[in-house]
């Protein structure tokens, strides 16, 4: 493939019959310059830096002046897809040219660092998964200075070693469908000490203890899963930003050091014993993102009762934007009311009522005083529904009977 795509792209020659039969119109001077060829090098590489890397490499047969620029890309994306490989598995004849076409792309480009490295990959085997092909491929990337590397895996999981991930200039890390051995975390603190943003979806993860010094984001998405049996601690001081929506069929994770987290949104359940211990793991989670200004929580697929203790929801003194759904609903709205009264500084308020897969959990208690101020600095109280939703009615009462003006509730279908 590569041998065709870098053969020699001169112009047919021009016979004498050409010229006789089609004679080239007259060519105005200023149409006589190469105006693709004319654009500065840095701009025609940035251009190319937006294809996938076989487009880019297509380039070569353009002109002489095209042959070897895509050599000097500085971004990499390759996708078993345009090879052929479908996410039914249908690869039999794709993987292999994919595979073919991803080394000599390595092996022939020009030693530039990369800004991206871009892998979308199916696996159909288990024994694909555990090869050395994807890890020799993010190995090469990092060793070429890639600043970011995004893996994108369909079919079966990649099993992937922490020892894979070693680079001074790697700052951004998105990994989705990949398995981490014990140690994967530990390596990456140590290994990669530039990682300001880690991004996780579909990944099993195997460490109990997530830390760093570097890290700016952390997000554990949808469909990831934590395999030990110990409860899962994250310590992390220059968090700022944190998504945890990754499944805990055990204890919610434990939030330690924390201090500069500001943004999180987490949706927290599915727990195995209901009782005192996951109300407390509620609160101590809770209190590990108390100083965020920005806030999206969500309960799910759990009924735990609180009792007549309060002090699950602590104070948050700086929190500006709250987000919330369905299931603060529930019980008379108990749980919106406990978090309102424990936001005395907040400007807008969304009640996120759209229906995702996960079933809305119930947080129920007994409250003393129902009563609460609305915060002064309160603009908003947003309310994104389906139409029709028989929630809303109830849920607007509640709100202007509890002293919000009706100019500031804004539903949003």
């Amino acid at each position: 493939m590569f041998d065709e795509m870098l053969r020699d792209a001169d112009p047919v020659p021009e016979t004498t019959a050409s010229r006789r039969t089609a004679p080239a119109p007259p060519v105005e001077p200023c149409c006589a310059v190469n105006r693709i060829n004319g654009i500065p090098r840095d701009v025609l590489l940035l251009i190319l830096s937006r294809l996938e890397s076989r487009d880019a490499v297509r380039t070569c047969v353009l002109s002489r002046e095209w042959r070897d620029l895509w050599r000097d890309v500085p971004r990499i994306l390759v996708s078993s897809p345009v090879f052929g490989v479908d996410v039914d598995g249908n690869c039999e004849e794709g993987n292999p040219l994919f595979k073919r076409f991803v080394n000599r792309l390595l092996m022939l480009r020009n030693p530039v660092p990369l800004d991206k490295f871009e892998l979308c990959h199916y696996i159909n085997s288990q024994f694909e998964a555990d090869s050395t092909d994807d890890k020799l491929w993010i190995a090469h990337a990092l060793l070429s200075k890639a600043r970011a590397v995004d893996v994108y895996v369909g079919g079966y999981a990649l099993e992937i070693g922490p020892e894979v991930f070693t680079s001074q200039y790697l700052t951004i890390l998105r990994l989705s469908s990949c398995n981490f051995t014990p140690g994967f975390f530990g390596h990456l603190q140590t290994g990669c000490k530039a990682l300001r943003r880690l991004v996780l979806y579909k990944c099993s993860i195997g460490d109990t203890e997530i830390s760093s010094h570097t890290l700016e984001l952390l997000a554990i998405g949808v469909g990831c899963v934590f395999t030990s049996d110990d409860r899962v601690s994250i310590s992390i001081p220059s968090l700022r930003h944190l998504h945890l929506f990754g499944r805990t069929p055990g204890r919610i994770p434990l939030l330690e050091n924390t201090e500069s987290l500001r943004i999180a949104f987490v949706s927290v359940g599915w727990f195995e014993g209901i009782g005192i211990q996951a109300g407390d793991d509620i609160r101590r989670f809770l209190r590990g993102i108390s100083g965020v200004a920005k806030l999206g929580f969500y309960f799910v697929q759990t009924e735990l009762n609180m009792g007549k203790s309060l002090q699950w929801c602590p104070k948050f003194n700086n929190l500006r934007f709250l987000t919330l759904g369905e299931w603060c609903l529930g019980e008379d709205f108990y749980a919106l009311i406990v978090f309102l009264q424990n936001s005395p500084k907040l400007k807008t308020l969304t009640l996120d009522l759209k229906k995702y897969i996960d079933v809305p959990g119930i947080l129920r208690g007994e409250l003393r005083e129902r009563s609460f101020t609305w915060s002064t600095c309160l603009k908003t109280v947003e309310i994104i529904c389906s139409e029709g939703n028989p929630v809303v009615d109830g849920l607007e009462k509640f709100l202007i009977d509890s002293g919000i003006a009706p100019g500031k509730i804004r539903i949003r279908h």
